[in-house]
């Protein structure tokens, strides 16, 4: 119920009462009471309602009455039935006769003349009326000695269903309420309830604590304040058939309670990073539990429980785990009573603001592969206060940035965007993943301190990389081989690497690797000639390695591996035989395969290919003795060595007969196939390709 109700319930029952004694007329009507009820200082001098000035005095007393839950004995005190101010009242006037009230001379407001510069002396407002100080009529003056005494062997226990409250009020005074069961009541008796308390546990002996009052009514208010921690109540009562008979009685024990005093005010400091908590202490508290939790917390738990090592009689220290945050701290009082620790109502909540350094936080990186996709696990401690932010970026932030406090709104500015934010879906953790982009050759890891709108910016870590090598191409040149490839991005230079057939993926630059480092080139060379020569020693593999160089460290790449077939090479040259002329054959390394050859004959130039010109026809010679009488198209070898010769051959004749002006050259038939040697074929100096020259020197031979 409001208080607005509570008083206006109470003028209207005042009412009913007044009733039975004056005219409706004579009362103030029920529009009056509500603006009563609503604003007591319609019942002062210059009220606007005539009527609740002439009750003035008894309604302030009814009012009384119901801010102290007493309005039952509003019917029962005459002093509330007397007007304030005089007025014409006569039983035998007629119900519409109309009531004289007294008139209240009002004083004309003096008028002061307008004075220059006026001194105004402001006076205090009038004190209010006291309120009429409630006598509660269930009292009695009944004195200790004037009871029977418990009995010296008596353990009283309380009365079973008895039920004791104490309830504190909104002006600290303190309520005690009390029930007896169904079963003890309804029997005629008169009761004398005696209320008992000390500020300390004492025997459950109506002698052994202070005697505080008797009543017939079930409550009482206790108005005096507590000067311990807490205060101790016994209700003693006493029954007869009259009060007299009850004071005689055996005293039995109703109940037995305690008010704990709660903890008032926290005077709350902050030094460092270090909260401290101070309050009054009072004897008898056994300890006082604190609770801390942050401000944005709906309420504090049992969890939030700190110092839980210490009594904390008069206060505490605290150190928060986060800084730059508002905390809220709520304190429990705790006495003992017959060995049993109880508890106070909680304190009310009260705040403290802990200020926040920025401080750095390192972090670890781990690079992480599936040879797929490139990834880095970053782990790290949070700080005591505020949050950690970690930046990828794909390039550095802003030099002279780190260990730098910043506002948070210019961390963009300075190279770190708010979309290069990678762990914002992971705040308050401490670690995350992040991935290396594809098509990122350089990549920055940046961590952020966060505190409130100030952020410290850390070490950054970074890694690079370079591109992967495309359309690499090797060509065969016969005294060296040529490489053309796309140049990797980022790259500085390449190196080709040489290893044994079936090594390439092992092969590497390293002084560890196996392999052997045969040539590198930087990206403006190789610009330049357009591409990379080499000097392979022989069929194998070769790996290219891209490179850049990055903080005084040499940065590889993924490598391309390429198979070299190798080079077979075969040389020929011209000799006299017989009158005739010959053409003998040699291998690079011994040779048992059978292979062809074409002999060419040009007029004007040298054959360009195998096709080139007309075919020579010859016949094979092994030993000394022809293979065959025929001379055919083609030179077919089935056993060639480096300095030895076992089988040449027999050129026909018949050329020598031709025109002049003709050149001779020989080719390889065999088109090549994957996984053999490239052939290819030395020719002679180019004076003895001509055929006339040859032509020449038989002919003077023969002479």
């Amino acid at each position: 119920m409001s208080t607005e109700l509570k008083i206006l319930t109470a003028f209207e029952t005042w009412r009913e009462f007044a009733r039975q004694r004056y005219d409706d007329d004579a009362l103030p009507t029920g529009e009056e009471l509500v603006a009563a009820a609503q604003d007591h200082s319609e019942l002062e001098d210059g009220g606007r309602y005539p009527a609740l000035l002439v009750w003035a005095e008894a309604l302030r007393q009814v009012r009384a009455l119901a801010l102290t839950d007493n309005a039952e004995v509003i019917g029962i005190h005459d002093s509330l039935y007397e007007p304030t101010l005089s007025f014409e009242s006569d039983a035998t006037t007629d119900a519409g006769d109309p009531v004289e009230y007294a008139e209240v001379e009002e004083e004309p407001e003096e008028i002061l003349e307008p004075e220059p510069d006026p001194v105004t002396d402001v006076q205090p407002d009038p004190e209010p009326a006291p309120e009429l100080e409630y006598q509660d009529p269930n009292l009695r003056d009944y004195q200790p000695n004037e009871f029977r005494m418990l009995d010296g062997f008596a353990d009283p226990e309380e009365i079973p269903g008895a039920d004791l409250r104490a309830q504190v009020q909104p002006d600290g005074s303190v309520v005690l309420e009390w029930a007896l069961p169904a079963s003890a009541t309804g029997n005629g008796l008169v009761r004398l309830f005696r209320i008992i308390s000390d500020e300390e546990e004492f025997d459950r002996d109506p002698d052994a604590g202070e005697p505080r009052a008797v009543t017939v009514g079930d409550y009482w208010l206790d108005r005096d304040p507590l000067t311990t921690a807490y205060r101790q109540y016994q209700v003693w009562m006493h029954e007869g058939s009259s009060e007299t008979n009850a004071l005689r009685s055996e005293p039995r024990l109703l109940g037995e309670t305690a008010y704990i005093r709660p903890i008032d005010h926290i005077d709350l400091s902050v030094a460092g990073s270090k909260v401290k908590g101070q309050w009054a202490p009072l004897p008898h508290t056994h300890r006082v539990a604190v609770f801390a939790a942050k401000a944005a917390a709906r309420r504090v738990t049992r969890r939030d429980e700190i110092a839980v090592d210490t009594q904390n009689l008069q206060g505490f220290r605290y150190t928060p785990q986060y800084k730059g945050e508002e905390y809220k701290f709520v304190a429990r009082r705790y006495v003992l009573i017959r060995g049993e620790q109880r508890a106070s109502a909680d304190s009310e909540e009260f705040r403290v603001y802990v200020n926040a350094e920025v401080v750095d936080v390192p972090i670890n990186v781990d690079e992480l592969s599936d040879g797929f996709d490139t990834r880095f696990s970053i782990n790290w401690e949070n700080p005591d206060s505020g949050e950690v932010w970690i930046y990828r970026t794909q390039q550095a932030p802003v030099d002279g940035l780190q260990d730098r406090v910043v506002e948070v709104d210019q961390l963009e500015a300075f190279g770190l965007a708010q979309r290069d934010w990678a762990n914002d879906l992971e705040r308050g953790m401490t670690s995350c993943s992040v991935d290396w982009p594809e098509d990122w050759y350089s990549v920055f890891i940046t961590p952020v301190s966060v505190v409130g709108n100030q952020a410290r910016v850390g070490r950054s870590h970074s890694r690079v990389r370079v591109g992967g090598i495309t359309n690499p191409t090797l060509y065969e040149r016969v005294n060296n081989q040529f490489l053309t490839f796309g140049w990797p991005e980022e790259a500085h230079e390449v190196t080709v690497v040489y290893g044994e057939l079936g090594t390439g993926h092992q092969i590497g630059p390293g002084p560890e690797a196996p392999g052997s480092n045969i040539a590198s080139i930087h990206r403006q060379t190789y610009e330049q000639e357009g591409g990379m020569r080499l000097q392979l020693p022989a069929a194998g593999d070769i790996a290219l390695f891209p490179s850049r160089v990055y903080e005084g460290q040499q940065i590889w790449g993924d490598p391309e591996v390429l198979h070299y077939d190798g080079l077979h090479q075969f040389r020929y040259e011209f000799v006299p035989y017989n009158g005739h002329l010959g053409l003998v054959l040699y291998s690079d390394r011994e040779d048992h395969n059978h292979r062809q050859f074409t002999l060419r004959l040009q007029h004007g130039r040298l054959p360009l290919e195998p096709n080139d010109g007309l075919e020579v026809k010859t016949r094979r010679i092994v030993g000394d003795r022809p293979d065959g009488l025929d001379f055919l198209p083609g030179v077919n070898s089935s056993q060639l060595y480096p300095n030895q010769v076992v089988e040449f051959w027999e050129i026909d004749p018949a050329i020598l007969g031709e025109q002049q002006g003709l050149l001779l050259r020989l080719f390889a038939r065999e088109d090549h196939r994957q996984g053999t040697p490239v052939v290819a074929v030395i020719d002679p100096s180019p004076v003895h390709l001509y055929l006339d020259e040859w032509r020449n020197y038989l002919n003077g031979q023969a002479q």
